[in-house]
């Protein structure tokens, strides 16, 4: 506290704000600049990228993480593990696998794992719809929507 002619004064502190992260494990570049564009342009978070899941694991952000996309050419069994650590790591957050076209083993370890699976060539609108999806909140509402009505406390 500082005085101001007598008077106790409370410091003015700036609000604090905590950005929102998107990370990406990718093998080619050129999926994350795509991802990273459209985030540009909706000005709500940044872009973390890493050439290898591994590597995302060794360097966790400080910052909120809000979505996870997998766009490497792991084998099955290595993104199975990957995920089971991400969602020990942040339960709940939306998870995206990015696969080619026919690789239904790793299809099947995405979904698994609790992931949505898209094939390449990724569309735009479909990078579009998922980040506005996932930055406005609306997964987190329909989450809390379920939860109060009783759909996510049941059994399974």
């Amino acid at each position: 506290m500082t005085t101001l002619r007598g008077k106790v004064v409370a410091p003015v502190l700036r609000p604090v704000r905590t950005r929102v992260c998107i990370l990406m494990a990718c093998a080619d570049m050129s999926e994350a600049d795509q991802v990273g564009q459209l985030l540009s342009e909706m000005n709500t978070g940044c872009l973390v990228t890493y050439r290898q899941a591994g590597d995302m694991m060794l360097n966790v952000p400080a910052d909120k993480v809000a979505l996870v996309i997998l766009a490497t050419d792991e084998a099955p069994a290595a993104l199975g593990r990957t995920l089971k650590w991400l969602r020990h790591r942040w339960p709940g957050c939306p998870i995206t696998v990015v696969g080619d076209s026919g690789a239904n083993e790793y299809e099947m370890a995405a979904r698994a794992g609790g992931a949505l699976y898209l094939t390449r060539p990724v569309v735009p609108q479909n990078w579009t719809d998922i980040l506005s999806h996932t930055l406005t909140g609306r997964h987190k509402q329909t989450t809390q929507e379920k939860s109060k009505e009783g759909v996510l406390d049941q059994p399974s």
